[in-house]
């Protein structure tokens, strides 16, 4: 071997890779904007995706307040055909569980501190029988009626302060929870059957005096 060959390096066979140029540069950018679209694009439709289950949302939440309304109305209409219904069948009589009466009214009134609504009210010259009318009967109706209710009507109406109140639930349905409630708490029951009111309570039960 020469004294040349000696100094000379032993250069691999394959080939260096060729120096950037402008066309190769040119191509990664137009590679590379490529890429750029296509994940604008991508955004646009995630964007437009989420715009559209937005708007599913907002129909959804129109439709549930519409439901709302409907359901408020029913339940309002559903209580209207219930309050007429027991207070034309009391008219029509003018006792009820032995208990006599001359009037049949409805009374509402307003002071500085209390207001109350009461559905059916039957007067006597010594008894007062409140009536509290639902179409369904739930139990957290029982509680509102005795609890709140009941124990404000003696302070709005005082022409009424020396007669015994009895109280009394009213509804076209008296689930078994409402009935057994109400008649621990010393209320009458009043429910339809047919087109004629019926008193669900045992003839030896003793109405609480409020």
């Amino acid at each position: 071997m020469s004294e040349k060959d000696k100094h000379q390096a032993n250069e691999p066979l394959e080939n260096y890779e060729q120096p950037l140029n402008f066309d190769k540069v040119w191509q990664m950018f137009q590679e590379t904007d490529k890429k750029f679209k296509e994940t604008d694009r991508q955004f646009k439709e995630t964007d437009r995706q989420f715009k559209e289950t937005d708007k599913k949302f907002q129909e959804t939440d129109r439709k549930i307040d519409r439901l709302a309304k409907l359901y408020g109305g029913v339940s309002e209409n559903s209580r209207d055909v219930a309050e007429e219904f027991f207070r034309r069948g009391l008219e029509s009589r003018n006792s009820i569980f032995g208990i006599r009466y001359n009037e049949v009214s409805q009374l509402a009134r307003r002071s500085k501190h209390l207001q109350g609504e009461y559905d059916i009210v039957l007067h006597n010259s010594e008894t007062i029988v409140v009536i509290e009318v639902k179409y369904k009967v739930h139990p957290k109706d029982v509680n509102d009626f005795v609890n709140r209710k009941l124990p404000k009507f003696k302070p709005l109406f005082k022409e009424y302060s020396g007669k015994e109140i009895i109280g009394a639930m009213a509804g076209m349905s008296i689930p078994k929870d409402s009935y057994e409630l109400a008649a621990d708490h010393g209320l009458l029951i009043l429910t339809q059957s047919g087109d004629n009111i019926s008193v669900m309570n045992p003839g030896d039960f003793k109405p609480r005096r409020f």
